[in-house]
């Protein structure tokens, strides 16, 4: 048990020969509670970053989204024949005398 309580003494003198700048601890705390300590860290800044992406990219999906849409109720409102494929295809509409299969794959 002495020999080591003399390791840990010996450990610590070494860390006693090093000169310390008050200057340099004030950096480092600055460093430590800038990057590290409260609402803007690094892990928290990168977290934001890709969330910041992802929503970016939602956005741009759905804008192409949108785009589409609007073309096809641009030709659903110009063309009856259009419309009538639609009306068919969407919600299996018939005209009077005609069978309607549906077929689920």
């Amino acid at each position: 048990m002495n020999q080591f309580f003399k390791k840990v003494f010996s450990f610590a003198d070494k860390f006693k020969r090093i000169p310390i700048n008050k200057y340099y601890v004030a950096i480092f705390i600055f460093l430590i509670v800038t990057f590290c300590i409260g609402d803007s860290t690094l892990l928290k800044r990168y977290a934001y970053d890709r969330e910041i992406n992802r929503l970016q990219k939602e956005i741009e999906y759905y804008n192409k989204l949108k785009e589409e849409n609007s073309r096809k109720l641009e030709s659903l409102k110009s063309d009856n024949e259009s419309l009538e494929k639609y009306a068919r295809e969407q919600f299996h509409m018939t005209k009077q005398n005609e069978d309607l299969f549906i077929i689920i794959p």
